[in-house]
């Protein structure tokens, strides 16, 4: 008898293991277990700031998707992305890469908006891309699956995404606004995905699609939001480092 193999989700787990790897970086360079590195040294690592972000440092809207504050913070998003594993399944490897892209950076992008001196890093805003997706995939694709799997999912979605933003709105250091902007991101990237024909030949080219459209809203954004003092020198990094938060972490 012949056993059908099922797809496995190769692609979640490589992000996980990318982002475990990285906190072990950080651990390394004398980050702190339990809150991850300050404030200061997270900038160096690459985290978002936004007179540095915004100045053209763009590249730290990536870079920080793989940063965390402490062994909880990673720890929580690397759980949530695992359980969230069938949204690469149902995508695809490549439409998951996509959206998970345009998740993480429109997250970025919407922290960038809501505050300007704090140091941001996390998966977050990428994570709640992911059951963004995932919402938008039980929508669209209702008539083709099993109602009562369809409407538990639903309810599981929904009280996953409301316990995260009770918990965001009640905590000064985790930024709700990278969870909203991550969260509308995937849904919207999803659905692109999942529009007209879903013939596997036109998965790619959508995916590449999304990718390219998200990097564009972000080069706009960035362009678009106000632009901090001009830092170019590392005395005034230095002089920045006194203008943080005294919560100068922030957990998308």
């Amino acid at each position: 008898m012949v056993t059908e193999r099922r797809p496995q989700p190769w692609l979640t787990y490589a992000v996980i293991a990318v982002n475990v790897l990285v906190f072990g970086y950080e651990l390394a360079n004398g980050a702190d277990l339990m809150t991850g590195p300050t404030p200061q040294k997270m900038i160096e690592l690459g985290g978002d700031f936004a007179p540095l972000t915004l100045d053209g440092q763009w590249w730290r809207l990536a870079t920080s998707m793989f940063l965390h504050y402490g062994v909880m913070h990673i720890g929580m998003n690397m759980l949530c992305l695992y359980q969230g594993r069938i949204v690469e399944i149902v995508y695809g490897r490549a439409g998951f890469a996509a959206l998970y892209l345009a998740s993480g950076l429109i997250g970025g992008v919407a922290s960038l908006g809501h505050a300007s001196n704090v140091v941001s890093a996390g998966a977050s805003g990428a994570v709640f891309g992911v059951f963004g997706a995932f919402g938008a995939f039980l929508l669209l694709r209702r008539n083709v699956l099993d109602p009562i799997a369809v409407r538990n999912s639903a309810r599981s979605l929904a009280f996953f995404i409301a316990i995260n933003l009770v918990i965001g709105v009640q905590s000064k250091t985790i930024d709700v606004s990278a969870h909203v902007g991550g969260l509308v991101a995937g849904a919207l990237a999803g659905a692109a995905l999942l529009v007209a024909t879903s013939a596997q030949s036109r998965r790619g080219l959508r995916a590449l699609a999304v990718a390219v459209a998200a990097v564009a809203v972000t080069a706009a954004a960035v362009a678009w939001l106000p632009k901090p003092a001009s830092v170019r020198h590392q005395h005034d990094l230095e002089d920045l480092y006194h203008q943080i938060d005294g919560d100068g972490d922030r957990q998308p």
